[in-house]
């Protein structure tokens, strides 16, 4: 095993912008990832990506870069919740994102035992969707019509990816927010009553809203950056803004980067993932290289270890950052692309490329 000659190193890659765009490589990937597998440096891959097991997420991404990569590397958006199981495995929750049945059966794959999609609302009241006519094939193939659906509380909303049909994903969430006890087409008489927290609202067993990625844009293969799940976020944020006259906040818990909740959860990956590679003494310091200084260079700075690791981050110019302009969160240092960055931090770190 390689060794740095002031201590363990890792590394934490972002995905999208940084070793692929879109389905295809970036060029000097492939030589990178190869050179810290050849010289035994753990090194995980920590994405606001998602939308597939973590299995088949790293085949996919092994294929496109001709490599091969354990479960066990990667953290995506919404691996974090995997430890929302206990609490919600049993219970009914509503699943955003993706399209077709890939959601539902990702959430089931997760644990989750009862899981409904918006197209399966749609199914079950055709009108819900106030302008269908786009979506409305999509929606009768995948939803499932369940007469036990008009009844039954929606105890959590998950957001896994960016959702495809907003119209429809907005109007149903508001309209649970905003429900009796998480059942839909009803609506809390709480509302609105300013002698309860909230302006009343949220304070009648509504479901918790859960969403895995604040990116507002990501990097795709067209020229300009494209809006991610924070986008849609902040167009909820403004439609339950003027729902309740600016009188309550949307009450929502969010992980994927830059939240120290997904750090912490990567972190102990990583340090997993270094004692399976024989690393006995502990990593002691991890290069978080990315390419969106609102996402991986931000988290990297301002997480606090609590094993006492030092992060530190590595901004590209293949993705989102554009060369040449300034980043809003300033880097540790700043690379071309990815080869050049895991080549800087070797040499930096005084381990021998030719090992």
């Amino acid at each position: 095993m390689a060794k740095a000659k002031g201590g363990t190193i890792a590394f934490a890659f972002d995905v999208d912008g940084v070793l692929v765009k879109g389905k295809n490589p970036v060029p000097g990937a492939y030589e990178a990832i190869r050179l810290l597998q050849r010289l035994n440096i753990p090194f995980i891959f920590l994405t606001n990506g998602g939308g597939h097991t973590e299995e088949a997420h790293v085949a996919k991404l092994g294929k496109r870069l001709g490599l091969t990569f354990s479960a066990k590397q990667i953290v995506q958006s919404h691996t974090p919740f995997l430890d929302l199981v206990p609490e919600y495995g049993e219970k009914t929750i509503l699943v955003l994102g993706g399209h077709g049945q890939q959601i539902r059966e990702l959430a089931h794959a997760y644990g989750f035992k009862k899981v409904v999609t918006t197209s399966d609302f749609m199914a079950l009241h055709p009108h819900i969707h106030p302008f269908p006519e786009i979506t409305k094939a999509h929606h009768d193939e995948h939803g499932r019509a369940n007469d036990a659906l008009r009844s039954t509380p929606i105890s959590a909303i998950l957001c896994w990816t960016s959702p495809r049909d907003w119209n429809l994903d907005l109007q149903v969430i508001n309209d649970l927010l905003l429900s009796s006890g998480g059942i839909i087409n009803t609506v809390s008489p709480k509302n609105g009553d300013d002698s309860l927290p909230n302006g009343g609202y949220l304070q009648d067993g509504q479901p918790k809203l859960f969403f895995c990625n604040p990116d507002f844009k990501w990097s795709t293969e067209h020229s300009q950056p494209r809006y991610a799940q924070g986008a849609f976020r902040e167009a909820l944020k403004g439609t339950w803004r003027y729902e309740t006259q600016g009188k309550a906040e949307l009450e929502y818990t969010i992980v994927g980067k830059p939240t120290d909740a997904t750090y912490v959860y990567a972190e102990r990956v990583l340090r997993e993932y270094g004692e399976s590679l024989g690393i006995t003494r502990g990593i002691d310091t991890v290069y978080m290289v990315g390419d969106n200084p609102e996402s991986d260079i931000v988290g990297a700075n301002t997480f606090q270890s609590r094993h006492g690791i030092q992060w530190r981050s590595v901004l590209v110019e293949t993705g989102v950052h554009v060369a040449g302009s300034v980043p809003k969160h300033q880097p540790y240092h700043t690379a071309t692309n990815v080869k050049e960055a895991v080549e800087w931090v070797l040499k930096k770190e005084g381990v021998g490329m030719e090992e």
